[in-house]
């Protein structure tokens, strides 16, 4: 299946819900789950993942129940407002240099393990909202990344185990901004700071089960800016699959059903501009799409023009 979590445009205040993409549309599927399974968690997606509970045989049986009833027209939804398919995981795992084509082009070496890095759940936004350029100079780039959701918790397990602990696959903007990166590569930082800016984290449309998806890991990706193919790649050119990859982060820190593991980017033109609309597509699972947007409000902590530079310091500093 597909899942999504969304608002109706008509009423942004309620509730989320958890939606399926089907033939007839965006299906309500918490609506469709309570009429049909009432037992089922499906308030939200993060529920429904942690549960267990087999959401490819519940989920298509609900509505086909409904569909062969000729009741699941109500639960079409024509107004959807998308939102980032897991709300709040518990952490957001991403890898550098997953790609040898990105490592030349940064003019780095390869390392014999994952570069693992954290993204925060804060800046995630979800297909068509807004990624927003920081108020000084800077050269921020995207990056279309393959991102996998982790089906149970699970700690220490090897990769011929990470199939069973894996319960879908989503797209993933590893948005970064390159100025701060380089400066605070000099500091011994390069990765958390400069890929954790408001808005850097884009993520949907939807995650695709494994049972849609069974196998990741020979998926065209193409990225599109104001209509024109910038760069394309192929998920087989990954150093490190996804299986391995979920098997290294079990042993550097518990897995949990629900987190996110961003698998990296390939070389190319990735840099944004004001204005631009962008589309991150991955065989298999669909289109990501977000537009860019100068930001209009000021950091106060940070000299004004500058791409890099030390703290504005408020307060002397005493003896």
């Amino acid at each position: 299946m597909k899942l999504l979590t969304f608002h109706r445009e008509s009423d942004r205040t309620a509730e989320p819900r958890v939606g399926a993409s089907v033939a007839e549309g965006v299906v309500d599927l918490t609506a469709v789950l309570a009429e049909t399974h009432p037992d089922a968690p499906a308030d939200s997606l993060l529920s429904i993942i942690q549960s267990g509970v087999d959401i490819d045989a519940i989920g298509e049986d609900g509505i086909a129940q409904l569909r062969s009833a000729g009741s699941l027209a109500p639960h079409v939804v024509a107004d959807v407002h998308w939102l980032p398919p897991v709300l709040r995981p518990g952490k957001i795992l991403a890898l550098a240099l997953n790609f040898q084509s990105h490592i030349d082009e940064m003019d780095l070496e390869f390392h014999a393990e994952p570069i693992v890095f954290g993204k925060y759940a804060s800046n995630l936004i979800a297909t068509g909202d807004a990624i927003e350029l920081p108020p000084f100079p800077q050269k921020v780039d995207e990056e279309l990344e393959l991102a996998l959701v982790v089906g149970r918790d699970c700690r220490h397990i090897r990769p011929s185990e990470a199939i069973d602990a894996i319960f879908g696959y989503t797209i993933c903007n590893d948005v970064s901004a390159r100025n701060r990166q380089r400066e605070r590569a000099r500091m011994g930082q390069p990765y958390a700071y400069a890929k954790n800016f408001g808005t850097f984290c884009p993520m949907g449309p939807w995650v695709v089960t494994k049972k849609e998806l069974p196998d990741p890991h020979n998926l065209a990706m193409e990225v599109r800016v104001n209509g024109t193919t910038r760069r394309s790649g192929n998920t087989a050119n990954m150093i490190f699959d996804a299986y391995e990859v979920l098997a290294y982060c079990s042993d550097y820190t518990p897995m949990e059903a629900g987190d996110i593991i961003s698998l990296g980017t390939f070389a190319g033109d990735k840099e944004l501009h004001d204005g631009d609309e962008i589309e991150l597509e991955i065989e298999g699972i669909g289109v990501l799409r977000n537009r860019v947007v100068a930001s209009t409000e000021t950091w106060a902590n940070f000299a004004p023009g500058e791409s890099t530079g030390p703290m504005v310091r408020e307060y002397e500093v005493r003896p």
